[in-house]
């Protein structure tokens, strides 16, 4: 398995996770996690969730989240979700 396809895997996982959490997970620095991230939103995998937390929270799909720190927002997109689905298993 690929890091890609491990990080797409983690992300399918559900929750929150943070870019130390997922950088420490994969064994990469925080940069290549950016890295990683842009590359699977050009495969049409995740995307850069923009508007910030204070305009976006009541159609948050977590729901509930409190998000401290500068960074980017990830999620799935529906073609992330099902390619997630089968790394998962």
């Amino acid at each position: 398995m690929t890091l890609l396809e491990e990080l797409l895997g983690l992300v399918a996982e559900g929750g929150l996770h943070s870019y130390a959490e997922l950088a420490t997970h994969l064994s990469v620095t925080q940069p290549l996690l950016e890295s990683m991230l842009e590359d699977l939103a050009r495969l049409g995998y995740v995307e850069r969730i923009t508007g910030g937390c204070d305009s976006d929270c009541a159609s948050c799909p977590i729901g509930g989240c409190s998000i401290a720190g500068q960074g980017s927002l990830w999620s799935l997109t529906a073609k992330g979700a099902i390619a997630g689905a089968e790394i998962v298993g």
